[in-house]
């Protein structure tokens, strides 16, 4: 009898302890359930603003982009505004296209070349902390103030006047900051090993830099100069001080023929705008600079996987 009960007592115990690990379990799932629904809420909320700006943006300038009418489509893009601006982009698209071209020439190899040196060529210590606190502080000044700037510095002290020339400039330091931080990590995070081997086999500082090195962190920096382009291309404060407007596209480099319109300035000058038409040219061309920041997105991404290869 007594073994019995003792039998029956450790048959509780047992079922008891089983219990208690079911009971844990299904906490823990239940834990793991909720954390995963917000994380889901969470990354619903991040991407939700974009999808919300593509479908206002879409909705009223898809027609005017790929439309076939009088002045959408092809028209729209490749004809200059006329009475009334109611033709098409081609002085803001020429002249966008052309400002973030002059803006890369100088920006990027200042910001890859800068990094490089900081990175390869410096010791840590407080010049390596002042460069890298003032590329920070100089990422995070308003673009206005920039603009400020490129007016006062370049337009009116060095007297390049507004245009193409001090509107590129200004948009290039505005990129410095992003590609050099950027880049400064992509070297960190190339081995040392692959400088070593390099100098081993008898190559030069420099040579190991550039064929190793950056080889190496061109994915990385690929990524900064894609956030940097994408930055400048949207910019239109600077423009405002900087690069003034026109109906044409810019005729010379210096002087009133080298004002340039840009996509950014005509969606703030069409949006302001009471007239209906305008609206959606406004929306219009905000669509075709969407368009255009994918475009240069998935090229570079298709050249990073290219460079990618060749180094593996």
């Amino acid at each position: 009898m007594t073994a019995k009960l003792d039998s029956e007592s450790s048959l509780q115990r047992l079922y008891g302890r089983i219990g208690l690990r079911d009971a844990a379990k299904s906490r823990r799932h239940l834990s793991d359930y909720l954390f995963r629904i917000i994380l889901g809420i969470l990354v619903v909320i991040i991407v939700l603003p974009f999808f919300l700006i593509l479908i206002q943006v879409t909705g009223v300038g898809f027609s005017q982009v790929f439309g076939t009418g009088p002045g959408q489509g092809l028209e729209f893009l490749s004809t200059f505004p006329g009475a009334g601006l109611m033709g098409g982009i081609r002085n803001a698209f020429v002249g966008t296209v052309e400002l973030i071209i002059l803006a890369s020439i100088v920006g990027i190899p200042l910001s890859v070349c800068g990094a490089a040196y900081i990175i390869e060529y410096t010791r840590p210590g407080r010049i390596r902390e002042i460069i890298e606190f003032t590329s920070d502080v100089l990422a995070g000044i308003p673009s206005i103030v920039l603009g400020a700037f490129g007016f006062a510095f370049l337009v009116d002290f060095l007297h390049l006047g507004m245009g193409i020339v001090a509107g590129s400039l200004t948009l290039a330091f505005m990129m410095i900051p992003t590609i050099l931080r950027t880049t400064e990590e992509a070297l960190r995070a190339v081995p040392m090993s692959l400088r070593e081997a390099s100098l081993a086999l008898g190559a030069t500082k420099w040579s190991t830099t550039w064929s190793v090195t950056l080889r190496a962190a061109f994915p990385g920096v690929i990524t900064g100069v894609l956030l940097a382009v994408g930055r400048v291309m949207g910019e239109t404060a600077p423009l405002i001080f900087t690069a003034g407007n026109s109906l044409i596209v810019p005729t010379e480099l210096t002087g009133p023929g080298s004002w340039v319109a840009s996509m950014p300035y005509t969606i703030w000058a069409y949006i302001s705008d009471p007239r209906e038409y305008l609206q959606v040219k406004a929306h219009g061309t905000a669509l075709a600079l969407m368009m255009m920041v994918l475009a240069v997105d998935l090229i570079a991404n298709l050249i990073s996987r290219k460079v990618t290869r060749r180094i593996v």
